[in-house]
């Protein structure tokens, strides 16, 4: 009698444990939408891109920071990526081939962003060791920022830079998907 008693209780207790797990907001929140996307789009030819990131760079608000694809005429070493991207406020992932991006901390003191980059590059480089005859990346393609319109306007013109696509100033990090930018060959 006392064991079916405990059986009982136990099967309610773990029936009640469920119920409060189906209702608990960790376990049933929505995801949240990722529907702003940088990059290019399924079949879009790199003229089309490239049109729809002028057209996204000159509606940018001159006084707003927002996030940014900023596509390179050709892979650039760190230190040539490092200067190119030395006067934006924040650069928050890089691009290597067609990969997915690979988040970047800001430089730590004495340090520098061709720093950041080379120090990434090595990690995926020692996580590539041992793999087999897999080429370790040594150029940056792409990166990821975050700046307002005028100084992403400024970095438009400059020799390396192929496309800056830039996303409404409300995009957060982490809620935007990223597509690599083939450039094709000059």
């Amino acid at each position: 009698m006392i064991r079916r008693s405990l059986a009982a209780l136990a099967v309610v207790g773990l029936l009640g444990v469920l119920v409060l797990a189906f209702f608990d907001d960790a376990t049933h929140k929505p995801v949240p939408p990722q529907g702003d996307m940088l990059g290019t789009e399924s079949g879009e030819s790199f003229h089309a891109y490239s049109e729809r990131a002028s057209r996204s760079l000159l509606e940018a608000p001159a006084d707003q920071p927002a996030y940014a694809l900023v596509t390179f005429t050709h892979g650039l070493t760190p230190e040539e990526a490092g200067e190119a991207l030395a006067n934006v406020e924040r650069v928050n992932a890089m691009v290597i081939e067609m990969a997915a991006p690979f988040p970047l901390p800001e430089p730590i003191v004495g340090a520098d962003r061709a720093d950041v980059f080379q120090r990434e590059l090595d990690r995926i480089g020692s996580s590539l060791a041992g793999i087999g005859n897999v080429p370790v990346p040594e150029r940056i393609d792409a990166a990821v920022i975050r700046d307002n319109g005028e100084v992403l306007r400024t970095l438009s013109e400059k020799p390396d830079i192929a496309t800056i696509e830039v996303l409404p100033a409300d995009a957060a990090w982490g809620r935007f998907g990223v597509r690599p930018v083939e450039v094709p060959a000059t």
